[in-house]
C-alpha cells in the first residue's frame, strides 16, 4: 500500500478511535484499556508511513508521550483527571507532532472548561441541596459558561465579542489605561472561575466530568483541521 494512502487510513482509524472513546467516556464516564492500548500501538505505523526518523523524530515523540503521562498522573493523583483521559493523552502524544500536541492541549483545556461549567449548570438546576437557590445560581453558572465559550471561541480562532471603541481608543494611547484593559480578560476569567467554583461547591456536587469528550473532539479537530493532514499529505 502506498505509504500517503496508509497514512489516511490510519487517522481515518484515529478519528473512529477517538469517536468511540467519547462516547464511551460520555455514556459510562470510562475509556477502555484496549481502546487506548489499540491508539498507542497505531503511532509505530503511522511513524514508519511518514517517514519519521528514530533521532530526533521517534525519540522525540516518546519523550513528549513520557512528559504528558508524568504530568496528568499528577492531576489523576488530584482528583482531577480519569485514569482512561491519561492513557488517552499520552496515546495521542504519540501520534502528534509536539506543535500539534500543543494545539491540541490547548484545546482540549478550552473544551474541559466549558464542558465543565455546562455540567456544572445542569447539576445545580436538579439540586436539592438545602438553603440554595438552584434557579438563580443556574442562571450564573449560565451566563459563566458563555463568558468561557466566548473566550475559549477568541483562543481558538472562531468568532468572538469585541472591546467598545472607547475601550479600544483608551488602550491606543498607552500607559496604564492600555495595561489595565489587557489584564481585564484575565481578571473576568479569574472571577467567573472561582465564582463558578463557590456555587458547585455550595450545592455539594461532586462531578465525574467526561475530559475523555473534550480530548477527543480536540484530536478530531488537530486531524481535521489543516495540520496533521496536509503535514502527512505532504
Amino acid at each position: 500500500m502506498n505509504q500517503q494512502i496508509l497514512t489516511y487510513v490510519l487517522l481515518g482509524a484515529l478519528a473512529i478511535a477517538l469517536v468511540v472513546a467519547a462516547a464511551t467516556d460520555l455514556k459510562s464516564r470510562t475509556i477502555s484499556n484496549r481502546l487506548n492500548l489499540v491508539i498507542a500501538l497505531g503511532a509505530p505505523l503511522f511513524w514508519w508511513a511518514n517517514g519519521i526518523s528514530p533521532l530526533p523524530g521517534i525519540a522525540l515523540q516518546l519523550a513528549v508521550a513520557a512528559v504528558t503521562f508524568g504530568v496528568c498522573c499528577l492531576f489523576f493523583a488530584l482528583r482531577q483527571m480519569g485514569g482512561g483521559d491519561v492513557k488517552l493523552l499520552t496515546a495521542l502524544a504519540l501520534w502528534m507532532p509536539p506543535a500539534n500536541f500543543l494545539s491540541l492541549v490547548v484545546i482540549t483545556a478550552m473544551l474541559g472548561w466549558v464542558l465543565t461549567l455546562v455540567m456544572g449548570a445542569w447539576a445545580v438546576a436538579h439540586s436539592r441541596a438545602a438553603g440554595t437557590r438552584p434557579l438563580r445560581d443556574t442562571g450564573w453558572l449560565i451566563a459563566f459558561t458563555l463568558v468561557a465559550a466566548n473566550f475559549a471561541s477568541a483562543v481558538l480562532g472562531g468568532p468572538r465579542l469585541t472591546l467598545p471603541p472607547a475601550l479600544l481608543d483608551q488602550a491606543s494611547g498607552g500607559g496604564m489605561a492600555m495595561l489595565i484593559i489587557a489584564l481585564l480578560p484575565v481578571m473576568l476569567l479569574a472571577a467567573v472561575t472561582l465564582a463558578s467554583i463557590r456555587i458547585i461547591r455550595r450545592h455539594g456536587q461532586q462531578m465525574r466530568v467526561p475530559y475523555g469528550v473534550a480530548i477527543s473532539m480536540a484530536g478530531l479537530s488537530i486531524i481535521v483541521g489543516s495540520t496533521v493532514l496536509p503535514a502527512a499529505g505532504a
